[in-house]
Parts: C-alpha cells; sequence; structure tokens
C-alpha cells in the first residue's frame, strides 16, 4: 500500500513533509513563545545582577581586625558595591544568609543559609586547625559559596565547611582539615 503525497492530512513514513505543507503556528501561539522566551531572559539578566557570580564577581576583604567584607560586582551592567561592616554590632541583620540568627548560643554552632546546628559532645569550642578530622555531622555544613567570603575555590576531593565561627577546607572522604580560616563570617 503506498501513501499519496498529494493528500495534505497523510505523512511519508521516512518524516519528510512536501513543500508548502510546513507546519505553521498560530499567531497566539507566536505570541505566547515570544513572550515567554523574553520573560525567561529578563529572569536570567536578574538573577545575574541579584547573584554575581564567576569572573564578574570580585571580593575584596580587608583585614579580619576591620570586620569589613566589600563585595564589587562588575558585571555588563553596572558596579554594584555591597559593603558588610562585621564590627558593627548586629552586622548580620539583614542578611538573606543569616535568617533566624539571634546570636551565640552555648552548644550550637550557626551556619549562614543552614541555621543553628548542635554540636557533637566534646567539640564546643574546639579550635578546627590543620590536620585535625572534622566530625562526619559537621561535613553537612558546606560553604556553597566559598567566593562570597574571600576563599578560592575547594580544589577536587575537598570542600569547604562552617566550623564553628570559622571555615575549614577539609577533605571530603576523610575529613581531614589542610586549612583553617577563623573568624570567616
Amino acid at each position: 500500500m503506498t501513501q499519496s503525497l498529494t493528500n495534505p492530512t497523510k505523512v511519508p513514513c521516512n518524516g519528510t513533509v512536501e513543500p508548502g505543507q510546513e507546519e505553521r503556528r498560530s499567531p497566539v501561539m507566536k505570541r505566547f513563545y515570544a513572550t515567554r522566551l523574553a520573560l525567561a531572559l529578563l529572569a536570567g539578566c536578574g538573577a545575574a545582577v541579584l547573584f554575581p557570580t564567576g569572573a564578574n564577581a570580585q571580593i575584596h576583604r580587608q583585614g579580619p581586625p576591620s570586620g569589613r567584607a566589600i563585595i564589587v560586582d562588575r558585571g555588563p551592567a553596572r558596579t554594584h558595591v555591597v559593603v558588610v561592616d562585621r564590627s558593627r554590632p548586629g552586622w548580620w541583620r539583614g542578611q538573606p544568609a543569616f535568617v533566624g540568627y539571634v546570636g551565640p548560643r552555648r552548644g550550637y554552632y550557626f551556619a549562614p543559609g543552614y541555621g543553628y546546628y548542635a554540636i557533637p559532645r566534646g567539640y564546643w569550642q574546639r579550635p578546627f586547625v590543620a590536620g585535625v578530622v572534622l566530625p562526619v555531622p559537621m561535613r553537612a555544613y558546606v560553604v556553597v559559596a566559598p567566593a562570597t567570603y574571600g576563599l578560592a575555590p575547594a580544589p577536587a576531593g575537598y570542600a569547604w565547611y562552617y566550623a564553628g565561627p570559622g571555615m575549614v577546607l577539609a577533605a571530603t572522604s576523610t575529613g581531614v582539615i589542610v586549612q583553617s580560616v577563623a573568624g570567616g563570617w
């Protein structure tokens, strides 16, 4: 049985369509797809301005005594500077990662973006220095954006973790700390 190429309702098995019989979209659908594309592009641009990453985001930190972190975004649209003065009491108020933070609590550490977490027995106010093993429960609190704190990206097989009031670079498999940043946030 052969198919008729002159009948517009039938399409050959090989997927070809006769010239002049291409699929046409209605003007309503064209408008719908154009609007959807425009919204997606706008959302992407907005996210790029609000959350600078990659080569556009540069972080400059003055020494720990001043407690200031200056974040500079040299994106394609404009330069945006945010200064976080950590020496001022209540500096964390209004910061999205610190929602729920009310200050230090005995027996708990706070990880920005995660909240308070109970410290494994024997680790309260313990210094986390190179060579020490980070407890397994504390390895759940990964620093998602190390550049925000002026840290270099973690090499393969390592990750930055929140440990007390600071951050540590530790091996993901063993938890052995290779670098410690005191008072990182």
